[in-house]
């Protein structure tokens, strides 16, 4: 960080005196031009993600895994046939390359008043080879985020229609290829113990590499490299910033802290962008404009009780990362496209749009479901049963995966593809947790001797999941989630620094690392998921360990993440600091999709990214 003067900042056109008018030089007053000062830093650094494997995205268009290549199809009723999705092949050598720039800077205003601003600025070079809209035979689909591909815009549906309006009551500025943000940008008043910050900013109330256990008060932004950026940095470049008003207190060795803040959800990548998660032949309504008024609390308390730490918490929020269910598509385009074909009304009332672009057979149907973690055979009925249109065209009921194939194969052959249509919402919740620290006091030296153990509990009372069907019928579950942190820092040698090491261990009663029901887990092309043995609960074991040299201009890092269903993501990593302002980093992830058990990957959640084997290369220059 550089310092400069009040003399300084006057040269350069800030306006001071509308800061200070009206203070006075006493003792607390808010702003006093004596004391003023302030600091700035920043850094402007490229990365890119370079791909070490052929496999694509399966959920872009370009990385389907059923383009070119012939499917059977066997309508009940009908001929059998072949089909073949009209996709171009795209070949990608890069996940991501983009040049990303910070400044910060910090005011002191007085004796108690200061403020922090950020700005962040990210430019996407574009050279991930996603597919062409107007190469597609046949291809119309809905919704502005399906006929541009863009990077960074946040979309929801509004008084526009589908996908109408950018994400509101948000400090950013964002296009298709680049975003400007303040994910920082608050005034802090401290006066003694009381420490109040208000403004836009980022609430941590966790520290854990991969688990979130008491780090509820914001969502995630996965926009960028989703959850497979740097592991050490935890989650501290994810957290969606939001305007709220943060209160501290520390008393008798006590600290409280609460918050109220305005909601914003997590913000999943867009479709056919290099990380997008949600099958791109599905258009989703976000309704966050019916909750762009909603506001989320909590508390926080933590102190010693002996040789423990102990934190209790306790929020009333919405949960960010929201529900999924089947809507109205609101596309009149009839079923076949045929001259004098009069169910386009019909259609708009069903949750299906006829295009190219969507799905073309049972087994593409019944292999996404798999991979979303979702129910094919419920998911048919649910589309069926809540929608009379859907009904009207002669759609029924099936309860086992032939039938299921051979009525979405009718209805696929007549259509030449079908795009669904869901809705997400957001849900209230109420959410506690406790947290036990303990360091430990062994012979020096020793590997016990300053360990550090925290068991964190979460509660989350009448969680709301999204059905594997799709349904409008939510899972409302109440949900445990423990975690077990043990950290320490041990020296090996006299030559090199301490060697600092982190084992973690969770489990899950409901969901998995990501939030999907785990009665979604296991579906195939040829099984859906209620015909699968779905597992009664989440594991998950996470190692890290850091290693600086002796010079310190180098660190080696390693981190492991272990899904007990059968999957692994490995990370080692380098950080060299040559010297000056300069600064490079490089990790590897690689994931193991299954192996570890006799299970299909899709009883894990992390073969969700089981396609992003990459090398990253991050170099910086800090100011």
């Amino acid at each position: 960080m550089v310092a400069f003067s009040k003399t300084r900042l006057l040269k350069i056109g800030l306006p001071v005196g509308l800061l200070v008018s009206g203070t006075t030089h006493a003792a607390g007053a808010l702003f006093d031009p004596d004391v003023f000062g302030a600091s700035y830093g920043g850094f402007v650094r490229f990365e890119s993600a370079i791909r070490t494997t052929s496999d694509e995205n399966p959920f872009n268009q370009a990385g389907n895994p059923f383009n070119n290549i012939d499917v059977q199809r066997n309508p009940i009723g009908g001929t059998p046939d072949t089909v073949r999705r009209p996709m171009p092949i795209r070949d990608n050598d890069f996940n991501m390359n983009i040049m990303r720039g910070k400044f910060d800077i910090d005011l002191r205003l007085g004796t108690k008043l200061s403020f922090r601003g950020e700005v962040r600025a990210i430019f996407d070079f574009d050279t991930y080879k996603h597919h062409d809209i107007n190469s597609i035979p046949g291809a119309d689909p809905a919704g502005a985020l399906h006929q541009d591909v863009s990077y960074f815009d946040y979309r929801v549906s509004g008084q526009g229609g589908l996908q109408s309006r950018k994400a509101p009551m948000s400090l950013e500025w964002t296009g298709e290829k680049y975003m400007i943000d303040l994910p920082r940008f608050y005034f802090d008043y401290q006066d003694g113990a009381l420490l109040v910050r208000a403004g836009n900013q980022q609430i941590a109330w966790g520290q854990s590499l991969f688990f979130r256990v008491m780090d509820v008060p914001n969502g995630l932004d996965l926009r960028r490299h989703s959850v497979l950026d740097f592991v050490p940095e935890e989650f501290s470049d994810k957290r969606v910033p939001s305007p709220a008003v943060r209160v501290q207190y520390m008393f008798g060795g006590w600290e409280m802290d609460g918050f109220v803040q305005h909601f914003r959800p997590t913000i999943y990548g867009n479709p056919d962008t290099p990380y997008n998660t949600i099958a791109s032949q599905f258009t989703i309504h976000d309704l966050y404009g019916d909750y762009d008024d909603k506001a989320n609390f909590g508390i926080r308390v933590r102190g010693d009780v002996g040789p423990v730490t102990v934190q209790a918490m306790a929020t009333n929020r919405y949960n960010p990362d929201g529900t999924f269910r089947w809507t109205e598509s609101g596309v009149s385009k009839s079923l076949t496209g045929l001259p004098g074909d009069p169910t386009a009304d019909l259609m708009a009332t069903t949750a299906f749009e006829r295009d190219s672009t969507g799905v073309l057979s049972a087994r593409e149907w019944f292999h996404y479901a798999g991979l979303a973690r979702l129910d094919g055979i419920e998911g048919l009925n649910a589309s069926i049963a809540e929608f009379p249109g859907a009904q009207a065209l002669g759609a029924y009921l099936v309860d086992n995966e032939f039938d299921a194939g051979q009525e979405l194969d009718l209805f696929f052959s007549s259509a030449g593809g079908l795009r669904g249509h869901l809705a997400r919402e957001y849900h209230r919740e109420s959410v506690f947790g406790l947290g036990l620290g303990y360091t430990f006091n062994g012979e020096p030296g020793s590997f016990l001797d300053q360990l550090i153990a925290n068991l964190e509990i979460q509660y989350a009372n009448d969680r709301t999941f999204t059905n594997p069907s799709l349904s409008r019928e939510h899972i409302v579950e109440d949900e445990i989630i423990t975690s077990l942190v043990l950290e320490k820092y041990h020296r090996f040698s006299r030559e090199f620094p301490a060697t600092y090491f982190v084992f973690q261990w969770m489990h899950r009663t409901e969901s998995d690392i990501f939030g999907r029901h785990l009665s979604g887990m296991g579906g195939t092309a040829d099984r859906a998921a209620q015909n699968a043995r779905t597992p009664d609960s989440a594991n998950y074991v996470a190692v890290a360990i850091q290693q600086p040299s002796p010079t310190l201009k180098w660190r080696f890092d390693f981190s492991m993440l272990y899904d007990t269903e059968g999957a692994m993501l490995l990370q080692p990593a380098v950080r060299w600091r040559p010297g000056g302002d300069w600064g490079v980093e490089a990790f590897f992830n690689h994931i193991i999709e299954d192996g570890f058990t006799s299970r299909t990957e899709n009883y894990n959640a992390l073969s969700t990214a089981g396609w992003a084997d990459e090398f990253t290369l991050r170099v910086s220059y800090s100011f």
